[in-house]
Formats: C-alpha cells, sequence, structure tokens
C-alpha cells in the first residue's frame, strides 16, 4: 500500500527551515525552503506544498518540497537512512525534476527513478560543483560599474533572451526563467538599452543562469554579475553559493578567483 504523506503546513515552512541551520554539509536546503517561504509570501497562490512521510519531521527534517509550475521537487534528511526518504520520493511520479541534490542524498534518488519502472541509461543526472563564499567576503566586493554600463533587475520581457543562450534550456524552460525572474532577485548588466549580462537565483536561492553575450566577453561582467549578486546577498543576511556545472572549467577557475570554495556536487535529476 502506498504511503499517504502528511502536509507540512505553511505555518510550520519556518520550523522546518531551521532544523537544517546548523547543518553546514545539509544547509543547501536552509536556503531552498527559504526561497519557498519568500514566494508563497509573495503570491498564496502559487500551489506549492512540503510533504513529509512521518511525524516525526520536527526531529529528522525529512521533506519533499513540491514546485508544481516549474515542475521540481526538493528534498532532504536528517536522518542517515534514507529509506524513509525514498518513501516519500516514490509517491511523486518520474516526471518530476528532482533538483538540489547533495551528493550524499543521490542514492535514494537515483533509486527513486529505478523504482518507477526507469533503466539507468534512462536517467539524467546533472552534476555541479556547489559553490560557497562568506557574507564578509562578499561584502568586500568592488562593485563599481564600467562605463557606459548600467545595472537593474531582469523584467519577464527578458526572459526569452536569458533563455536562448541557456546551455541548459529544454522545451518550455523559457516558464521556468521567467518564474526567476518574477519571484526572485536577479542581476543585468546593460549597455545602454541593451542587455548584456545577467545573473539570476535559482530555487535553492543560489546563484545561476549566470551569462555574458557574445559582444562583451572578456572585459568582466560576468565577475561583475556575480559581485553585485552576492553583495545583495550579503546584506541580505543570506549564504551566498553557486552551481557550476563539472565540465564549465572557465566558470569553476572564475568563482575560484573571487574567492569561493567548493563544499559538495549538488546534482539536478530527471528522466530522459
Amino acid at each position: 500500500m502506498q504511503t499517504k504523506l502528511i502536509e507540512i503546513p505553511f505555518e510550520k515552512w519556518s520550523q522546518l527551515r531551521n532544523l537544517y541551520q546548523h547543518n553546514k554539509n545539509r544547509a543547501i536546503s536552509y536556503n531552498t525552503i527559504q526561497t519557498f517561504i519568500d514566494w508563497a509570501k509573495k503570491d498564496p497562490n502559487l500551489p506549492l506544498k512540503i510533504y513529509t512521510p512521518s511525524r516525526e519531521w520536527e526531529v529528522d527534517g525529512t521533506y519533499v518540497a513540491a514546485a508544481p509550475m516549474i515542475k521540481q521537487i526538493f528534498c532532504n534528511t536528517l536522518k542517515d537512512d534514507y529509506n524513509i526518504l525514498l518513501t516519500a520520493l516514490n509517491c511523486f511520479d518520474n516526471s518530476h525534476m528532482v533538483g538540489g541534490t547533495p551528493e550524499h542524498l543521490m542514492p535514494a534518488v537515483e533509486q527513486h527513478f529505478l523504482d518507477s519502472g526507469l533503466t539507468k541509461d534512462q536517467i539524467m543526472p546533472t552534476g555541479t560543483c556547489w559553490h560557497h563564499i562568506t557574507r564578509e567576503e562578499a561584502l568586500k566586493f568592488d562593485t563599481d560599474l564600467p562605463e557606459n554600463i548600467t545595472t537593474k533587475g531582469l523584467s519577464e520581457c527578458h526572459a526569452e533572451q536569458v533563455n536562448r543562450v541557456w546551455p541548459h534550456r529544454t522545451e518550455g524552460s523559457v516558464k521556468f526563467v521567467k518564474h526567476l525572474i518574477k519571484y526572485n532577485k536577479s542581476v543585468g548588466l546593460f549597455d545602454g538599452d541593451k542587455l548584456v549580462a545577467w545573473c539570476l537565483l535559482l530555487p535553492l536561492g543560489s546563484l545561476g543562469l549566470l551569462q555574458v553575450e557574445e559582444s562583451h566577453r572578456r572585459i568582466g561582467l560576468g565577475k561583475l554579475a556575480v559581485k553585485l549578486m552576492s553583495k545583495y546577498l550579503a546584506e541580505n543576511g543570506v549564504d551566498i553559493t553557486a552551481s557550476v556545472v563539472f565540465a564549465n572549467v572557465p566558470s569553476r577557475s572564475m568563482f575560484k578567483q573571487l574567492g569561493f570554495t567548493i563544499i559538495d556536487n549538488v546534482y539536478w535529476t530527471s528522466k530522459k
């Protein structure tokens, strides 16, 4: 018989979030749950849900957070035994991408897709290096703008441009980009009226979708966008993280130059 998940009510999301505050090796969940809280406050009609398979969640922190409008779920547990988390994941079908999974949870996520009837060849994990910098270091960033460059947040009208050059775009991913622009902080760099570089915040509360248009590369705009976003997060007391796919050596090198360190590997997993 399939397990019936228990919905954690919105007024207890902060309690769940706080369970992860001092578990640095699993702290990715703190910002993720905070993102859910922020989104729900901005738009109570968003179909955000956080579930648990057990009433022990107040101790073990086991949850699956569902964001159907972006077709992703997020999960974590403080238990060393992942079977209860796997039970919760298996209440969802394999059409959902499981986003932002720390490396130690990947066996449970992979088993979830196998249990859904897929083979290993039908599972597509995308691995990223999880970078971190302290708020104190980010506050020291020089964010002076070059001549003729201005900065402001993105608008939904920029979503097509952002999506067009995103290496991980898929059919319909422009809706995901629009959602991030609408509900999260973003940084855009403009040459006149032309958007030439940008950095967004992922649902994990981490820097992502960083890009510079070809016409404006090699003049430091990528670094500047990261500095601006990092400084904003630092000023608002938010932990600063960024994910970069394993193969993107130039970006990994850039984050290292800025003082970021790699603290984990994090994965996005879906069926092919």
